[in-house]
């Protein structure tokens, strides 16, 4: 598919986002390209202009043609090829992308339930997809625009999904989690979990996470929480809008996550901490007691490092 910048800057007026041109509005391309790996006949992108290799981008805009968007209020000197400056330049871009090339992007495939997933729930929403070699079970309810990837297991408890919310594959969700009293013969007997699984609305669950039912109350997942691959969530955990949980992390039970907390790869938090709101905890931390609202921690433990 051609595209001019022409066709790009209506589209960014069409959706409210600030820009400016310079060079030909006439330019086209067909592809897109990072701006590592460029090549002709492509858009590509740019955060900080410092480390544009202009020499080598107007190189490749000779050979066929290159646009740029970079972010507005920045200046581009020597470039041969146009550059668009828009207003958050990474979204900017990637909402072009998704506008003039989305039907390149996987993820919108088919709406449909593929044939060997398993379905016993009739509490499923609109245009929702469910992958190959799938199981949920009959009290779960997914509601509008869901993605279910491959090789999911989504059963144990009441689960709610929310809608616009995308779970990728090897995900399970509703199982039991870890917690053991000794009986009345001294044996280990691992506590009933009679709660369930809600997670919201325009959520992103990575693949091969594990999500624990609730022990007595649900584990909640809110609105807009992303969670990279190979994330644990446990019983009773609380994860509140809009916090990020990246690859490889550890949430012990009744932990909270505040909004809009960041979670490095591969941090452990123990059970029943609580992390603030707007906070940030650093790669490999094991966070041991409360983070308060807005600060940084990192280390093991993990030490206020603001």
């Amino acid at each position: 598919m051609e595209v001019t910048v022409k066709e790009i800057v209506s589209f960014y007026e069409s959706i409210g986002i600030k820009y400016r041109i310079t060079g030909e509005e006439d330019v086209s391309v067909h592809s897109f390209c990072p701006l590592n790996a460029l090549k002709s006949g492509s858009v590509t992108w740019a955060r900080h202009l410092h480390k544009i290799p202009i020499e080598k981008m107007n190189e490749v805009h000779r050979k066929e043609s290159l646009i740029l968007v970079a972010e507005y209020g920045e200046e581009l000197a020597g470039a041969e090829f146009p550059v668009i400056y828009a207003e958050n330049a990474q979204r900017a871009f990637f909402l072009m992308t998704e506008r003039f090339f989305g039907f390149l992007n996987p993820e919108n495939r088919e709406r449909k339930i593929e044939r060997t997933a398993v379905v016993d729930t009739k509490q499923i929403g609109k245009n929702v997809y469910i992958g190959h070699h799938t199981y949920i079970a009959s009290d779960v309810s997914i509601g509008d625009n869901v993605t279910i990837m491959h090789n999911v297991t989504i059963e144990g408890g009441t689960i709610s999904i929310g809608d616009h919310t995308i779970i990728e594959s090897g995900t399970t969700i509703g199982a039991q989690g870890f917690s053991y009293f000794k009986g009345l013969d001294e044996r280990e007997i691992c506590a009933p979990h009679y709660g369930g699984v809600r997670i919201g609305n325009h959520v992103k669950i990575g693949a091969n996470n594990t999500i624990i039912r609730g022990c007595l109350a649900d584990t909640v997942i809110e609105d807009d929480v992303k969670t990279a691959d190979l994330v644990c969530i446990s019983h009773n955990d609380l994860i509140k809008q809009g916090a990020q949980i990246t690859c490889g992390v550890m949430i012990a039970g009744s932990t909270t996550v505040g909004e809009h907390s960041w979670i490095a790869p591969g941090a452990v938090l123990n059970n029943g901490v609580n992390i603030g709101e707007n906070s940030y905890v650093g790669i490999g931390s094991v966070v041991l007691k409360k983070v308060r609202e807005g600060h940084k921690v990192f280390g093991v433990p993990a030490i206020n490092i603001d």
